[in-house]
């Protein structure tokens, strides 16, 4: 059985970790343990701050720099998204660490804006058994607004959809 779960990070999403520890029983269960974040926003980066002492006389060159400071050094966007795909990874392998030892799992880490639709592109993929994901249960403004990316995963009907609310027992 292929077991697709899915992690972004948070604390809240490792809520489902309780029913997959139970799933890890199931014969030939086979997790794929699937983590998206969203890509780093970007930032501009000041240049370095300089600090000058203007001469005296009115025949004076050039400003003398007495202090500068370090230069600040941003990331490439490439190299944020690396960093940040990197840091998911190490996250899914100490998620993985907590099943019960003997389970097969895979890890994968994505760095997207479109967290529904690679869920579904992957269940695709591998051909999924099932999904097990956590949800926000967001209702009113919010959810019309931002949507859901579990409701967008179980309307797609790619696998059944298995849907842990973290104030809830699994």
């Amino acid at each position: 059985m292929k077991i697709l779960a899915t992690f972004d990070g948070t604390p809240f999403s490792e809520s489902t970790l309780p029913l997959l520890e139970r799933m890890a029983a199931l014969p030939d269960a086979e997790f794929l343990l699937l983590g998206i974040s969203h890509e780093p926003p970007g930032k501009l980066m000041k240049g370095p701050r300089r600090t000058f002492i203007v001469g005296e006389t009115l025949n004076a060159p050039l400003p003398d720099v007495i202090h500068t400071s370090e230069p600040r050094y941003a990331e490439l966007k490439e190299q944020a998204i690396e960093r940040k795909r990197s840091e998911m990874e190490d996250y899914l392998l100490q998620l993985a660490a907590k099943l019960p030892p003997g389970s097969t799992v895979h890890v994968q880490a994505h760095v997207s804006e479109g967290a529904a639709k690679l869920i579904i592109e992957h269940a695709q993929e591998e051909q999924t058994d099932v999904i097990v994901m956590a949800t926000r249960s967001r209702q009113g403004i919010s959810h019309l607004l931002f949507g859901s990316t579990t409701e967008e995963v179980v309307r797609s009907g790619v696998a059944p959809v298995l849907v842990v609310h973290p104030t809830s027992k699994p």
